[in-house]
This record gives C-alpha cells, sequence and structure tokens, in this order.
C-alpha cells in the first residue's frame, strides 16, 4: 500500500470524525440569554463566553449586578434612564433559572443569584453582593 492509500484511508476515517466532534461541540453551546422577572423591575443578561451574568434593577436608582466565574459579585450605579425591559423571557415568581454555574431564584421580593458561596440579592429596598 503506498503513502498515497494511506493518507486517503486515514483522511476517509478522521474527517468525518472531526466534523461529528465540531458539531457536537455547536450543539453544546449556549448563546446569550435575557429573563426578567414579572414585576419588570429586574432584567438579566447570561453571556457564556466568560461566563457571566448580569442584571440590571430599573428604577430610581439603576444598579447593575455582575458575578463572573470567580471572586465576588460587583455592584454599579448605572447613569441612565432606561426602563425595563424587553425580554420574552419571564421568570415567574417562585421559579428558578439555572445556565452553566448560574442559579437565580425569583421571588415577590426580589431576584437572588448565585454562583457557588458568591451572588447577590436584588430587592426594591435591599440589595447585597457576596
Amino acid at each position: 500500500m503506498g503513502t498515497n492509500e494511506r493518507l486517503r484511508k486515514t483522511a476517509a476515517f478522521v474527517l468525518p470524525l472531526a466534523l461529528l466532534i465540531a458539531t457536537s461541540a455547536r450543539a453544546q453551546f449556549v448563546e446569550e440569554e435575557v429573563f426578567v422577572i414579572p414585576s419588570m423591575m429586574i432584567e438579566c443578561t447570561f453571556r457564556p463566553a466568560g461566563p457571566e451574568l448580569s442584571c440590571d434593577r430599573f428604577g430610581p436608582r439603576h444598579l447593575r449586578f455582575v458575578l463572573g466565574p470567580s471572586g465576588v459579585a460587583q455592584m454599579f450605579n448605572v447613569a441612565a434612564d432606561d426602563e425595563c425591559c424587553g425580554a420574552d423571557n419571564v421568570l415567574d415568581f417562585g421559579m428558578t433559572w439555572s445556565q452553566g454555574p448560574f442559579t437565580c431564584h425569583s421571588a415577590r421580593s426580589g431576584l437572588i443569584c448565585s454562583r457557588e458561596e458568591h451572588g447577590f440579592s436584588i430587592g426594591k429596598k435591599v440589595v447585597m453582593v457576596y
């Protein structure tokens, strides 16, 4: 068997296998996801790159909470008059959302999101990052 014949047989086996692996990897990739809570006071965006979860609390004091792949959550004041929310995906009160390392629980009192022992709690009057 010549070198060209061996290369053709190897390519005939390896190429379909490589395509199968690439297709499986794409199928598991999660795109950016946005959800809101029913009060339309909080909108969250999950970005798989990182990964990162950020949630905005709208109102007189617009706050943004960001939880990355490691470390404590961060809270930022946002200078904007934006109103909430354009998402079709509503996380009803009492429901839990989970993606990647993050989990959020929606309640009438607000939203609690965490990654391992770090996270944030967003309410109308009380907010906390940890």
